[in-house]
């Protein structure tokens, strides 16, 4: 009799899968714990950096006219390069997909729409990044589902400041001005900022209609040739919810009061308009 006769072959396949099945399932429950663990961490990631505004954002619509001054060059925010098309709508309280833009080719006229946005956002928004995380996004919104939703940048649009650089911030108009912390300007909401509250605090409210808050003409921003305004610049700056204007210089030297003054001589007239995009 042979004695290997009742011994298993090594080649019986029959022999061999219950201990390959027990090896295959542990390694697809390794692999499932790695990409539940992967998944959990960029969630966490995503959660922690993330400020509270841009997770859950809530409506907002003012304005602020901006300048940026690169060593005596002035970025044109008009240029397609910085604007965003968008459709026009009647006044509604809907949340933007993205917080700030420009549109219609009008230099100066920044957009916000959603609140509590700084002016370290803003800049990230279009390439200068002081506020540190992923140079693409500026964070992720956790109201549209369960998965995170990114908040892109535009890129880098923004002409590179040079390694010498400084920045002095300056807010007010042809009238008046005063110099402002930078670090403020990076750090706090823009209401905070300028000292000045928007219009449209209400707008989370119960019943709040947008259409029924301003004045009775709202248009869309651009579009409709409104001709010459014969409104105050006090009741445009209402009509457009405007906080206030802000230049920026990014060189060596602090500005000269000419170069001051030279940018708030050159501010872009207001429109008769309200709502839009």
């Amino acid at each position: 009799m042979d004695k290997d006769t009742d011994a298993p072959r090594k080649d019986n396949p029959k022999e061999q899968s219950p201990g390959l099945l027990k090896r295959l399932l542990r390694y697809v429950a390794i692999t499932v714990a790695v990409l539940l663990l992967l998944a959990g961490g960029s969630y966490g990631y995503a959660y922690a950096t993330t400020p509270d505004h841009i997770k859950h954002p809530k409506f907002q619509h003012y304005h602020f006219r901006t300048q940026i001054v690169v060593n005596g060059k002035v970025v044109d925010f008009s240029d397609d390069t910085f604007q965003k098309k968008y459709e026009a709508v009647n006044c509604n309280a809907d949340i933007a997909d993205l917080p700030i833009h420009f549109h219609d080719h009008v230099d100066q006229m920044t957009h916000i729409h959603w609140d509590g946005m700084t002016g370290g956002e803003f800049l990230k928004a279009f390439g200068w990044n002081f506020i540190g995380g992923n140079n693409s996004v500026l964070g992720y919104r956790f109201d549209l589902g369960a998965k995170p939703v990114a908040v892109k940048t535009y890129g880098k649009l923004l002409p590179a400041a040079p390694d010498n650089a400084k920045y002095y911030v300056y807010v007010g108009d042809a009238d008046e001005y005063t110099q402002k912390d930078w670090n403020d300007f990076l750090n706090k909401d823009f209401e905070a900022f300028f000292g000045k509250k928007s219009k449209l605090g209400q707008a989370n409210t119960p019943g709040f209609s947008i259409a029924n808050w301003f004045f009775p003409r709202v248009s869309a921003h651009g579009g409709e040739d409104h001709g010459t305004s014969q409104k105050s610049e006090e009741e445009l700056s209402r009509i457009n919810n405007l906080l206030g204007n802000v230049v920026i210089f990014a060189q060596e030297k602090e500005p000269t009061k000419e170069q001051i003054n030279a940018r708030f001589d050159a501010l872009v007239p207001l429109s008769d308009s309200t709502c839009g995009g």
